[in-house]
Parts: structure tokens; C-alpha cells; sequence
């Protein structure tokens, strides 16, 4: 892995920290076990997976825009890119700090 690749990757991981401490904060330290564990992945996984679902459809509008040189357009659906995009990123840091979460709870056993 690059050295800028590797930055970013701290920098994710410690979002996912972050991210981590206040759903503890929220929610408790642990799930209550690991069927709790799996349905609260499970559903950031789903979240994360609609936006990147909802991005792809996106793209597609933005080639299509880009096809046919319409600027503007391609504006439009180059911001609703970057706000899925974003989306897609807090639901993937949410599944990181999940996982973490019910690491934790086998950790603590």
C-alpha cells in the first residue's frame, strides 16, 4: 500500500474509532450478543450498499450528460454523486464501527 494510501486508511480507521465511541456512548459498549451483532451489521451493510446502489444510478445520468456535452447536467449528477459518495462513506465507517462492536464483546469474553 502507498504511503498516501496508507494516511487515508488511518485517517478512515480512526473515523471508525470515532464512530465507534459514540454509538458506545448511544447504545451501550457490547451488544447483547451475537445475533445483535449481526443484525446491527447487517443493516449499515444495507444502508451502505442502497447509496452505493442510489451512486450507480447517478452515473449513470452523469454519462449521459456527458454524451451529450450537456454541462449542466453533468453538474447536477457530478453533486449527487458526491453526496452519495459521502453517504456511502458514513454507512461504511457505521459498518467498520459495528464490527469493531461485536469484536469487542468477543474480546471482553
Amino acid at each position: 500500500m502507498k504511503e498516501s494510501m496508507k494516511a487515508l486508511c488511518a485517517d478512515i480507521e480512526a473515523a471508525g474509532e470515532k464512530e465507534l465511541a459514540r454509538a458506545a456512548a448511544m447504545f451501550g459498549e457490547t451488544n447483547n450478543s451475537p445475533h445483535e451483532s449481526y443484525a446491527v451489521i447487517l443493516e449499515e451493510f444495507q444502508e451502505a450498499q442502497t447509496d452505493g446502489r442510489m451512486f450507480e444510478h447517478n452515473i449513470d445520468f452523469y454519462w449521459d450528460a456527458v454524451k451529450k456535452n450537456d454541462e449542466k447536467n453533468q453538474d447536477v449528477w457530478l453533486k449527487e454523486m458526491k453526496e452519495k459518495a459521502l453517504r456511502a462513506a458514513i454507512e461504511w465507517t457505521q459498518v467498520y464501527a459495528m464490527c469493531a462492536k461485536a469484536l469487542k464483546k468477543k474480546e471482553n469474553n
